[in-house]
């Protein structure tokens, strides 16, 4: 029995649509390639200039960070760009006394901790613990292991590898103070015209929509403003905390571990916790008594800052879950490194304010 047929759809003109290849396949391949064509040397370009946009991020959240400061002074009655060069001498003066005062003094604590901690890997043997755990533990092989480290440590030959060379390193220092000029030249150009360059952007966006988006790009800027001065300032009272700390320890080298601190404590959520755990190593040099007791003090103030100094330090600016935080973190240090996990808090920050002040309320009238 045969199967009834089925009628073919025509369309509005009566004639049966045809399925097939259309009618200039070689003119479609052809821009489809062009438009691949296109794309690529676009992204060649912003690889291209990827260290550029790096520089003018780091710049702008810079100028952020002033920005509350500068604010403060505006209402205040200072003129904009009378505020903006006080904030930016003090902290141009604050990094020259940083590096006049303390980096002469960390340098040669390198050599002091490098000395002290092969001296404390020669005597490791010695301990009882060691020859226990190397006895009992089959699957360490403590003595090669101590062997490599130690001779890590003390062949030249080795620590040049590691550096890459000494041209290598000439090479890096050039472009670390290439790239410090740019970014403070960049941060005092932002610093000074940001509410200029906010204007510029309001220009683009409708008249109808511009009080809104105004008011939500302000809100931003401010959010990120006080969460990156807020996190400096955390990271201060960390370094200041560990060098005192280290100091009444006994420590080798206070001064280098306080730099270290503070440079970690800018690393949102594991940031402290990194830094606390290089100290506590770093003092194991001195005293296994010593270290147990700058790791108990060191998790007392996680505590403190965690649950006192930081929701305090940061109540104005826009509170992110805590999930939120670390997802945001390791996704910024996986795309940007130790830059990407600082500016990709800020940034999950303003992109929760977006979703609070504008999708929400828009889901909400629908």
């Amino acid at each position: 029995m045969r199967s009834p047929r089925v009628p073919r759809a025509r369309s509005a003109g009566g004639r049966t649509p045809t399925v097939g290849l259309p009618a200039n396949p070689f003119g479609y391949a052809v821009l489809a390639t062009l438009g691949v064509g296109a794309g690529l040397v676009v992204l060649g370009a912003i690889e291209a200039v990827a260290t550029v946009l790096v520089y003018v991020g780091l710049a702008l959240f810079l100028a952020l960070a002033l920005d509350p400061g500068i604010r403060f002074l505006v209402s205040r009655g200072v003129l904009r760009w009378l505020a903006a060069t006080m904030m930016i001498v003090g902290s141009a003066a604050v990094l020259a006394l940083f590096v006049v005062a303390v980096l002469p003094l960390a340098v040669p604590q390198v050599g002091i901790f490098v000395t002290q901690l092969v001296d404390a890997l020669r005597e490791l043997p010695d301990q009882a613990w060691y020859v226990w755990t190397n006895d009992n533990l089959v699957a360490l092989n403590l003595n090669g292991l101590l062997a490599s480290l130690t001779e890590l440590l003390t062949d030249p030959r080795q620590l040049t590898a590691i550096a890459g060379g000494v041209l290598q390193v000439g090479t890096g220092l050039i472009n670390g103070v290439t790239a410090v000029v740019i970014v403070a030249a960049l941060t005092i150009y932002f610093a000074v015209s940001l509410p200029t360059m906010v204007a510029a952007v309001l220009r683009l966006v409708p008249r109808s929509r511009r009080d809104m988006t105004g008011s939500l790009l302000t809100e931003v800027l401010e959010s990120v403003g006080r969460y990156v001065a807020g996190q400096l300032f955390l990271a201060t009272i960390n370094a200041t905390f560990t060098l005192l700390l280290t100091v009444f320890a006994g420590s080798p080298a206070p001064i280098l571990l306080a730099v270290l601190a503070f440079v970690a404590a800018l690393i949102p959520v594991v940031g402290t916790v990194i830094g606390s755990i290089l100290v506590v190593l770093a003092t194991l040099t001195v005293s296994p008594v010593a270290a147990l007791v700058v790791a108990i003090l060191l998790l007392v103030y996680m505590q403190v800052e965690a649950y006192v100094l930081s929701p305090r330090v940061m109540s104005r600016a826009v509170a992110v879950p805590g999930v939120l935080v670390i997802v945001a973190a390791l996704a910024g240090a996986a795309l940007g490194g130790i830059l990407g996990a600082l500016v990709a808090v800020p940034v999950a920050a303003a992109g929760l304010l977006v979703i609070n002040r504008v999708v929400i309320p828009y889901q909400e009238t629908r």
